[in-house]
């Protein structure tokens, strides 16, 4: 059931521009409603729908007072885009995005498939921050250190490490192996509780 008091917050907001649901400048600036039925022209009407569907559970006064509030701290601006305005994340937006989706990087749950994977890392000193927030956010997510620059997992992770890589700046310094067999097996499927 859809509410429309829902209060959208930051980071409803900055979620959704995240995964590019668009948003029409006219939800934001009255007198845009042409440019909506533009924007819904040139999209395909499936697409159009699904990503104003998502809009639609918000109140619209409290999006709009949201937005605007967001648009004063430049976390989003209205862009033209195809000759149609709509509301997008800033670089400050995509960073903050970024941050909301880091939080959400977890292994749990995922079945093993036999295979351990090996991910080898050599971040330059000038990235050091990089580097101990990679390992840091490893830890977090449960991986095993093998050693300094060494960690070990037994679940799929290629989307989680390439995302890291990403959001780190550090796509040439880290390396995932995937292995079937490793010494000392018993020790690391009893960490992992397999």
């Amino acid at each position: 059931m859809v509410h429309k008091n829902n209060y959208p917050s930051t980071k409803d907001i900055i979620y959704l521009l995240g995964v590019e649901t668009l948003l029409a400048g006219s939800i934001f600036l009255p007198g845009l409603g042409i440019i909506a039925q533009a924007v819904y022209k040139a999209k395909q009407k499936s697409d159009w729908k699904k990503s104003q569907k998502e809009w639609q559970k918000f109140n619209v006064y409290l999006l709009k007072r949201n937005l605007k509030r967001l648009k004063e701290q430049k976390v989003v601006e209205i862009i033209e885009e195809n000759g149609n305005e709509v509301i997008k994340l800033t670089e400050k937006g995509h960073i903050q995005y970024l941050k909301y989706k880091l939080e959400e990087i977890s292994l749990k749950g995922k079945p093993w498939d036999g295979k351990w994977r090996v991910i080898i890392y050599d971040v330059g000193k000038l990235k050091k921050n990089a580097q101990e927030n990679f390992r840091r956010i490893l830890r977090q997510i449960n991986f095993y250190r093998l050693q300094k620059s060494v960690y070990l997992t037994p679940y799929q992770c290629m989307k989680e490490i390439q995302y890291l890589r990403e959001y780190f700046s550090i796509g040439d310094e880290v390396l995932v192996l995937e292995i079937s067999k490793i010494e000392n097996e018993e020790i690391y499927k009893k960490y992992f509780g397999l």
